[in-house]
C-alpha cells in the first residue's frame, strides 16, 4: 500500500514492468554480463535486481520516491545474500535515492551505460526532454529503452533543427506488450528501443556540406 502513496499528475508516479516483459526487454537490447545496466526511476529495485541476476551485469538504479527506496533498500540488502545461498553469480548492484538528473553517481554509471531503461510512462514532457539532455552523455552504441518515443516518427533532420538531440537516436524500434506485463494495466501497450549514435547527422552533414550553396 506504501506504494500508492503517490500524487496523481505528476511526475512521481508509481508502476513496475513486471518479470516476462523485463526479460525480452533486455534480450532484445542484447545486454550482456560485461556490460552496464542502468534505470532511470528504478522504483523498489527489480528490474536492476533482475539484470543482475538474469543478465550478470553491473546494475545501477536511481530513484526519487521515499517508499519505493525504502523497500529498494531492504532487497538490496538481502539480494547477494540470496543469490549465495542458492550458488548463483549476479552483477554487483547499485540502489541509489534522489534525483537521477543530479545523482553524481548515476551520472557517471551513464557515461558507462550499455542499456538505459527508462518507464516514462507518466513523465511529462518537460521531464523527457531534460532526460534527452542527458542521453548525451551516454557513449554511441548505448541502448536506450523507454515506454514512450524520446523521438517522434517522422521528426526528419533540418537546417533549423540539425543540433536537436534526438537525432543522435537512430535505429528506432516499437515492438509490443501483451496483457498483464505492467502493473497499472491489463491492457497491452508498446514500448520503444533507440540506439544512440552520430551516423544520421553525420550522414545528413556530409549531404549538405557537398550541396551547393544558393546565393
Amino acid at each position: 500500500d506504501s506504494l500508492k502513496a503517490y500524487q496523481n499528475g505528476t511526475d512521481n508516479v508509481y508502476g513496475e514492468l513486471l518479470p516476462p516483459l523485463v526479460s525480452e526487454m533486455l534480450s532484445i537490447a542484447e545486454l550482456k554480463s560485461d556490460q552496464v545496466f542502468v534505470d532511470l526511476g528504478s522504483g523498489v529495485g527489480n528490474v536492476c535486481l533482475q539484470a543482475a541476476l538474469e543478465i550478470g551485469c553491473e546494475s545501477w538504479g536511481c530513484e526519487v520516491m521515499d517508499n519505493p527506496c525504502k523497500l529498494a533498500d531492504l532487497q538490496a540488502k538481502e539480494f547477494p545474500a540470496r543469490a549465495r545461498m542458492w550458488g548463483l553469480s549476479v552483477g554487483k548492484v547499485h540502489l541509489l535515492k534522489g534525483d537521477f538528473l543530479a545523482n553524481e553517481k548515476i551520472g557517471q554509471a551513464l557515461k558507462r551505460a550499455d542499456v538505459v531503461l527508462v518507464n516514462n510512462q507518466a513523465f511529462s514532457p518537460d521531464l523527457n526532454s531534460k532526460i534527452m539532455d542527458r542521453f548525451l552523455d551516454l557513449k554511441d552504441g548505448c541502448r536506450i529503452i523507454s515506454l514512450k518515443p524520446f523521438k517522434q516518427e517522422g521528426y526528419e533532420i533540418s537546417d533549423r533543427n540539425q543540433y536537436d538531440p534526438r537525432h543522435l537516436l537512430v535505429d528506432e524500434r516499437k515492438l509490443p506488450f501483451y496483457s498483464k506485463c505492467v502493473s497499472w494495466t491489463d491492457a497491452p501497450g508498446e514500448y520503444h528501443i533507440v540506439r544512440k549514435s552520430p551516423e544520421r547527422l553525420q550522414q545528413y552533414i556530409d549531404e549538405n556540406t557537398k550541396r551547393p550553396r544558393r546565393c
